[in-house]
């Protein structure tokens, strides 16, 4: 019996490159004896539409795309009774999840993957009721995502994010924000928070990737407290441009399950998907659970 591979891709993803792999990935599984079956997903026919219509039929399940569209692969496959091994071909607009894992859109090393390797079980998060793949966020930065051109976001790649980002850091736009975690509460106005499990956010590197594990069952944690003057907002400005994470401005810890609540609804990005507009916020980490052939 020929094996059976269930192929998700995002024909818009990045400068449309899913659509340039997706012939030479079909050809090589098709030379080793697996039958493809085929989605282009859209905002009309989601991958957790085609995961939950097709639970049970597949052991292996490729998602080609860029991080949205692997968002939507892991609620999809979060929902099935039968959950199918992941093979991840990146070809999005800034992939910081593959950087993470130094997957890159290689479609032999891909197939590779699925033919020789081992599962390597890695942590996704919950948020609320939805889950996400590397990071939830909200504040400065985070709607640049979702509200960028995807033109512009072709164009510039990651780059688009930086300016973006640091063209809308605010003075006087804040969010109130009680948080609980690692047994303490505390309440600040913060212009920006991430809970992640990602050595990339935006395309940028940072500077705490040597302590992120991607299977330790914790996620890393950055406030960045609201600016009072434009002093305080040059300082942040810069302590982001070098990386630094050590400013007073700015909080870093790990742990596996934090609480946030907002004076204000607040908008959520989601692995840089809008995740809406939230009052509470409970974040969990749920360890080694997605299975990924890389």
């Amino acid at each position: 019996m020929r094996k059976q591979v269930l192929f998700i891709y995002n024909p818009n993803s990045g400068r449309a490159l899913a659509s340039q792999l997706i012939s030479e990935a079909v050809e090589l599984l098709c030379n080793e004896n697996y039958r493809v079956t085929v989605y282009a997903v859209s905002n009309t026919l989601t991958a957790e539409d085609v995961l939950k219509y097709e639970d049970g039929a597949f052991e292996n399940v490729i998602c080609c795309g860029g991080d949205g569209t692997l968002n939507h692969t892991i609620n999809g496959i979060m929902s099935m009774n039968n959950k199918p091994l992941l093979t991840y071909i990146p070809a999005g607009s800034t992939n910081d999840f593959a950087a993470s894992l130094g997957i890159n859109h290689d479609v032999k090393n891909a197939i590779n993957a699925i033919l020789k390797s081992t599962p390597y079980y890695y942590d996704i998060g919950k948020f609320n009721n939805k889950f996400f793949n590397y990071i939830a966020a909200f504040g400065a930065f985070t709607q640049v995502s979702y509200s960028t051109p995807q033109s512009q976001k072709n164009y510039l790649g990651h780059a688009a994010y930086v300016i973006e980002g640091i063209r809308h850091l605010p003075i006087g736009q804040y969010h109130t924000v009680t948080v609980k975690v690692n047994g303490e509460t505390f309440t600040d106005d913060y212009i920006y928070g991430s809970v992640s499990n990602s050595t990339s956010i935006g395309g940028m590197s940072i500077p705490i990737k040597d302590e992120v594990s991607m299977n330790d069952g914790l996620f890393e944690v950055i406030l960045i407290k609201a600016p009072k003057t434009l002093i305080d907002l040059q300082s942040i400005i810069a302590a982001l441009l070098i990386q630094n994470y050590n400013s007073s401005f700015i909080q870093y810890f790990k742990t596996d399950a934090i609480d946030f609540e907002f004076k204000n609804e607040t908008p959520w990005t989601l692995d840089g998907e809008f995740g809406g507009n939230i009052l509470n916020a409970n974040i969990t980490v749920i360890k080694q659970v997605i299975p990924l052939l890389k």
